[in-house]
């Protein structure tokens, strides 16, 4: 039976986006094929011109009513192409290697959600067929703003990308994070625990590479939520965060192939700025190399972890140290900015960035 809102038919439009997805394909498409309202649904093949079977058998299915095949440059490229091709009055996406958790999802969705609804955000499966783990994701958090909902369970108006924009291709991973947690922070939606789909954990979300990937666009995420950003700035928010982690796996490199060597420094005093993971094990690599590392500098002290090993000196008080050296282990946009204030606090004394041990051969630019 057709659902209804208002004095029309309603109809949700589903985007896949597709790529060499023939081993994983069939089962989305049984699981869209099936549903009850089936009536009351568009689905949109996206696919990024596949090599394999994929789309012969997409078009074994007569329900899919939309199929483009062209380069793409990632996902979010193809659920913004999806969009743009959508007509129905919800868009929602499911990956190739998800599928609906059973038949009468679309229906009780339609049947849940009214006039003052701009989504509907469910639970959703997430299974690892390689462990057996399950686990599934809970929507009863009532502070919204802290909640990271899951795509596949998540239904909007297809008016809401032109009020928030498509998905923001700078978010390699979780652009659609960003896009979800906009509308729950200025809309109003239908929350609940039935659960509407079924989530690999085999995904690009979730290698261990790319979980810590996401955590820290979530956390840009978090900054840009609760502040006025300009996409230039986004990007070089993100093009930072690629910068370091390339620079932290060169670093992990050159130690575990013994091309981490401070050995040039074996009579100097050492200080280092920062007190924070970096800066720990940086100060831990320079004692195993016999180095004499006499305290971390900071901006403020009272701001301090705990837990740290060594003494702790505002930089302002750098110049009454018998320091040589010091290491800045800023990460972020203000490592110039400290480098240049130790300069001025202490001329005589030199900076060296952290970078500096992140040369492919080992060499310590000074």
């Amino acid at each position: 039976m057709e659902a209804l809102y208002g004095d029309s038919l309603m109809k949700v439009s589903i985007i896949t986006a597709t790529y060499n997805s023939e081993s994983t394909l069939k089962a989305c498409l049984d699981s869209v094929a099936n549903q009850t309202a089936l009536a009351n649904i568009e689905h949109i093949i996206v696919d990024g011109r596949s090599k394999d079977a994929t789309l012969a058998l997409v078009n074994q299915y007569p329900h899919v009513s939309t199929i483009v095949s062209e380069k793409d440059r990632g996902i979010y490229h193809a659920f913004n192409r999806g969009v743009a091709l959508a007509t129905g009055d919800l868009v929602y996406f499911l990956n190739s290697d998800d599928c609906f958790y059973d038949s009468r999802v679309i229906a009780d969705v339609l049947s849940a959600i009214s006039n003052e609804h701009q989504y509907y955000l469910g639970s959703v499966l997430c299974q690892d067929e390689k462990t057996g783990k399950s686990y599934f994701t809970l929507q009863n958090d009532s502070n919204q703003n802290s909640r990271r909902p899951c795509h596949q369970g998540f239904f909007c108006r297809r008016e809401l990308f032109e009020r928030f924009g498509l998905f923001n291709e700078c978010f390699s991973i979780a652009a659609d994070m960003y896009f979800m947690k906009k509308v729950l922070r200025h809309t109003t939606g239908f929350v609940t625990e039935r659960v509407v789909a079924k989530f690999s954990l085999e995904g690009m979300s979730s290698s261990s590479d790319n979980r810590v990937a996401m955590m820290r666009q979530h956390a840009i995420i978090d900054e840009l939520l609760d502040g006025d950003d300009s996409q230039q700035e986004l990007s070089e928010k993100l093009a930072l965060q690629m910068h370091n982690s390339n620079d932290l796996k060169q670093l992990l490199l050159n130690v575990l192939d013994d091309k981490f060597n401070l050995r040039q420094w074996a009579k100097k005093k050492i200080a280092i700025f920062g007190t924070r993971e970096l800066s720990q094990a940086l100060s831990l690599l320079a004692q195993q190399q016999q180095l004499e590392v006499l305290c971390y500098v900071v901006s403020n002290p009272e701001h301090i972890p705990p837990g740290v090993a060594f003494p702790l000196v505002a930089i302002s008080e750098l110049g009454t140290m018998p320091v040589d050296l010091v290491i800045n282990c800023i990460e972020g946009k203000h490592e110039a900015e400290i480098s240049a204030k130790i300069r001025q606090v202490a001329p005589a004394v030199q900076v060296v960035s952290w970078r500096a041990f992140c040369q492919p051969n080992g060499v310590i630019q000074n």
